[in-house]
């Protein structure tokens, strides 16, 4: 992501914190981010289909961490459950892209009554930005890994608790790996 030519100014995600240089992307987000975070985590997804064989199983989890991470207060409340459901599933459970996204589904289809989950002041460390800018193929699925599993652990107990049962009482069990 290249800041444009004469322009200095920088913003700030309101989501993950992430300062980024200031970009004329239009584009607008779902997510409580800010146009250039959006665009770094387009820029991430585009990295991403390059290099599909080696990143692929990754997909969701990218979804997810992203998701996780930049909360929207106003936003329907099945979108946090979702996102931290296929962070459990994955980092916890060992359940791949197929089996998050049929897990969603099922949930979806199941149960309505979802909690209203607030996202913690600081959602981790690493943003899509720092894995986008991690390096090489090695670099970004590590990085990658890591940023969700920040994200993932800096919820609060008792939210991922929720998660955790949520996703054991509506999921059936063959959806797990482990």
């Amino acid at each position: 992501m290249n800041a444009p030519k004469g322009t200095h100014e920088s913003t700030t995600c309101p989501g993950c914190g992430a300062v980024l240089p200031g970009s004329p992307w239009p584009g607008t987000t779902k997510y409580n981010a800010s146009a250039e975070c959006a665009e770094a985590a387009g820029e991430l997804l585009g990295f991403e289909v390059q290099h599909a064989a080696r990143l692929g199983y990754l997909h969701q989890l990218r979804i997810d961490a992203y998701g996780a991470q930049h909360v929207d207060p106003a936003a329907p409340r099945i979108g946090p459950v979702f996102a931290l459901n296929g962070l459990y599933m994955f980092l916890e459970r060992g359940s791949g892209n197929l089996d998050v996204r049929t897990a969603h589904g099922i949930m979806a289809n199941s149960y309505d009554d979802w909690p209203r989950l607030v996202p913690p002041a600081r959602v981790g460390e690493l943003t899509a930005y720092d894995v986008l800018t991690a390096g090489g193929v090695d670099e970004v699925e590590s990085a990658l890994l890591e940023w969700a599993r920040e994200v993932w652990g800096s919820w609060p107990d008792a939210d991922r608790d929720t998660i955790r049962e949520l996703t054991v009482r509506l999921v059936p069990e063959r959806w797990f790996k482990r």
